[in-house]
């Protein structure tokens, strides 16, 4: 055998045989499978950042909303304390003003918080003042709110102030 007979040989052994190759059929299934699953892995992804953008955006939305009901906090503070001042004056356009400016403000999420007898929750509590107790029932347990706390959207934009029971065995003092 020549050098150009081998090499023919070797040419024609490289390249597959018509009878080898995959069906045009095949290929264009398999390349409609990729594409499809490409696109179904775009959509989630699409779909996954549009949930998180509205989630950011809601978050956005409010940290804005409890900034200005912050802000708002004293006004009602303030309209609340001239109510209590004024018990004997009837005011009704004042007690409307009130009820109304309230009403708004639960309307846009934000709840009184009640502390009265309740057990001392550090998260939702601020002791300002300790008194001391006789009945051991009293200990830890709120004996006046000095200053309404405030929940916005289940979080705590301003605690109550108040004055908790502190109980002191005698026994143990002598």
């Amino acid at each position: 055998m020549s050098k150009e007979n081998l090499s023919e040989e070797t040419e024609e052994q490289e390249t597959p045989s018509v009878t080898e190759e995959i069906p045009e059929d095949e290929l264009l299934e398999k390349r409609i499978e990729e594409l499809e699953s490409s696109l179904k892995r775009t959509m989630a992804d699409f779909d996954n950042y549009r949930k998180r953008m509205l989630k950011e955006r809601q978050r956005l939305v409010s940290l804005a909303s409890e900034s200005i009901i912050r802000d708002m906090l004293p006004i009602l503070d303030d309209l609340e304390r001239v109510l209590e001042a004024d018990e004997e004056i009837d005011n009704d356009g004042l007690k409307l003003i009130h009820r109304k400016f309230k009403n708004s403000l639960n309307d846009h999420g934000l709840e009184t918080i009640d502390a009265q007898g309740k057990e001392f929750d550090p998260y939702r509590h601020e002791c300002m003042i300790a008194e001391e107790v006789e009945d051991e029932e009293k200990h830890d347990k709120i004996l006046e709110e000095l200053q309404k706390g405030y929940i916005l959207n289940s979080n705590v934009i301003r605690p109550v102030k108040v004055k908790v029971g502190k109980y002191v065995n005698e026994e143990e003092v002598e």
